[in-house]
């Protein structure tokens, strides 16, 4: 077979084109074990999200075509260099505060200097019971402010006292994390109720003291998801900082071999704790494709994807086939292995005839495959994903491969972006 179409895009691209899969779900008041993972994982994308301006201006024109507002905050001064996202959809909003990745958030890292949560009387290193004084890190303090300023805390709590029904979920990773935890608290201070405002953060470093903690851990609504492993979270403790909050572990999948901080295991973990709560990827698209289309198994190459990535990936392949097309009949069986060697000299004739016999007109095969890296650091591998469409005669019609690297994903989050990725427009609508 001759290949007519193929495409490779970069890491970052393929990721935010797959963050438009997840992004379909509308989070909601939590009442159950479902909504609480779905909100962990429209906070776990959204911080993944605010990390770098190109993804972000990809992110807001593909939020865009699903209903999400997004709304990019830059401010900068000589106290920090503040990024944030603005994503809005009905009555939640999702500010979304980037973490550690410039120089300048290095220095707001560093800023240890702990000084009380509303004034700039600094406490010093050696002070005896430092503990009993509401101190905040100086840093995470400053960036808060400045994420808040221009009216951006006027704005949001405007928003929600015209809308009851409104939300506003406080998240972000590492510092941006923290920080949203000190906006949480600016903005309870200023008459924000509970019922409006939620903080979840992933990986985040505690923000102050022991009294810090006790007098907001009641009137903060806030979460800490922390991968098991990740000694970040714990990195001022002796500095007299103190955690606070309901704490949530997970746990990083046996296939992902990155470091427990990175964002993207925790999006991982998300991913899989949603599936796991029952959760589905399945969405209505605004638009489907009504030709008559039978999908064979997927195929997927001998040894290369792990049992607990194929419980997930599998059907989240076919769901996002059935969001956008309207007339798809599924093979009976999800998936068959096959040796890379022997996949070439498949005529799938079988799939074919089935198809024939079903009415379809178009034949869709899926070839999925993980390939270690040649050359690259331990354990990275190539994650790709090609669609070969044939008519009822069984003659080669489209083909299109995409692929992702499980450098900066896990193999989860690289395939599923490689589905995402590819068109859906090279088969003809009836």
């Amino acid at each position: 077979m001759t290949k007519i179409f193929s495409t490779r895009a970069d890491w970052r691209v393929i990721f935010f084109t797959a963050m438009i899969f997840f992004m379909t779900l509308t989070p909601c008041a939590a009442n159950g074990e479902l909504d609480a993972a779905e909100i962990r994982l429209a906070c776990a994308i959204c911080s993944m999200g605010a990390y770098s301006d190109d993804e972000g201006y990809l992110m807001r024109s593909m939020l865009a075509t699903r209903g999400w507002q997004i709304e990019k905050l830059s401010r900068k001064n000589n106290l920090a260099d503040a990024k944030a996202y603005l994503a809005s959809k009905g009555d939640v909003k999702i500010l979304a505060i980037a973490g550690t990745e410039s120089l300048k958030d290095v220095e707001v890292d560093f800023r240890l200097g702990r000084v009380q949560l509303n004034g700039n009387t600094a406490l010093d290193a050696d002070e005896k019971h430092s503990g009993d004084k509401l101190f905040v890190h100086r840093g995470f303090r400053d960036y808060a402010d400045v994420v808040l300023g221009d009216g951006l805390a006027e704005r949001l709590k405007a928003s929600l006292a015209q809308n009851p029904r409104e939300t506003l979920y406080l998240t972000g990773h590492s510092l941006g994390g923290s920080v949203a935890t000190i906006v949480g608290i600016r903005l309870a201070d200023s008459g924000v109720s509970k019922a409006q405002l939620k903080v979840m953060t992933f990986g985040a470093m505690a923000v102050g003291s022991k009294a810090l903690a006790a007098a907001y851990d009641g009137k903060l609504d806030l979460t800490r998801v922390v991968v098991k492993g990740d000694i970040v979270k714990k990195s001022l403790r002796a500095l007299g900082y103190v955690q606070f909050g309901k704490a949530l572990e997970y746990r990083q999948s046996a296939t992902s071999d990155h470091l427990e901080h990175k964002m993207a295991v925790y999006l991982d973990c998300a991913i899989r704790d949603y599936f796991a709560a029952g959760g589905t990827f399945n969405h209505e698209a605004k638009t489907k494709n009504d030709a008559a289309i039978y999908a064979a198994p997927i195929i997927v190459v001998e040894d290369c994807l792990h049992k607990d990535d194929a419980e997930i990936l599998l059907p989240a392949l076919n769901n996002s086939l059935t969001n956008h097309f309207s007339n798809l009949i599924l093979a009976p069986t999800r998936s068959v292995e096959l040796d890379e060697d022997k996949i070439a000299d498949e005529d799938f004739d079988e799939y074919v005839a089935a198809a024939r016999n079903l009415g379809c007109k178009y034949v869709l095969i899926r070839i999925l495959n993980a390939k270690k890296i040649r050359d690259a650091k331990a354990g990275s591998k190539l994650v790709t994903l090609e669609e070969i469409i044939l008519n009822d005669k069984g003659i080669p019609l489209f083909m299109q491969t995409s692929g992702a690297s499980t450098e900066n994903l896990t193999v989860l989050e690289a395939a599923l972006s490689a589905q995402e990725s590819l068109s859906l427009s090279l088969i003809p609508v009836s």
